[in-house]
């Protein structure tokens, strides 16, 4: 008979998997993603946020939230509206929208429109502890973090390791094994 600990990390994994390969991707005919679109990125950065652990250092105390950034103008609201409410541990998610050239110190995991100059961004973050999604052609080899990429119109994602947000966080064995691809 299996553990509760064990039957609980099977329903996880299996709604981290279910929600992760099995929604397709929409975009319009101007190339902007759709609202389901949008609500479907919002699960990706919620679940990449539970399965990477920030050290405790990286918050201002124990009551701090858990900052999940936005960098570009069309994926705020319906990012916001999902994710607000939220919480990753004990930490209440708040979604803050960005601009460039704004401070993002305290941002634990950036999301970028790939409509959005974001190579600059990424060279201003290269000291920071700030994890960076996004779903530009070549994110990951340009030093992005995790790169969101649809595959027969489905959702995936690559992990770059050596992108500079990674230092001192641990990431979980799960989220490595469900990633198309991961860069070392």
């Amino acid at each position: 008979m299996m553990s509760r600990a064990a039957i609980s990390m099977l329903v996880i994994v299996s709604l981290v998997l279910s929600v992760m390969s099995g929604v397709v991707a929409a975009q319009d005919s101007t190339g902007r993603l759709s609202v389901s679109e949008y609500k479907l990125r919002a699960a990706y950065l919620y679940n990449f946020s539970k399965f990477i652990r920030w050290p405790e250092s990286a918050f201002e105390n124990k009551d701090s939230a858990f900052v999940i950034g936005l960098l570009g103008e069309d994926a705020a609201m319906e990012i916001a509206e999902l994710l607000n409410s939220r919480t990753i541990g004990s930490r209440p998610i708040q979604v803050r929208q960005y601009r460039t050239g704004e401070s993002m110190d305290d941002c634990h995991l950036l999301y970028l429109q790939s409509s959005r100059k974001w190579k600059p961004v990424l060279r201003t973050l290269k000291s920071s502890r700030v994890i960076t999604v996004g779903d530009a052609t070549s994110f990951a080899d340009d030093g992005g973090a995790i790169q969101l990429v649809t595959i027969r119109k489905r959702l995936r994602f690559i992990i770059n390791l050596k992108a500079t947000g990674f230092a001192g966080v641990d990431l979980d064995s799960r989220l490595l094994s469900l990633a198309l691809e991961i860069k070392e």
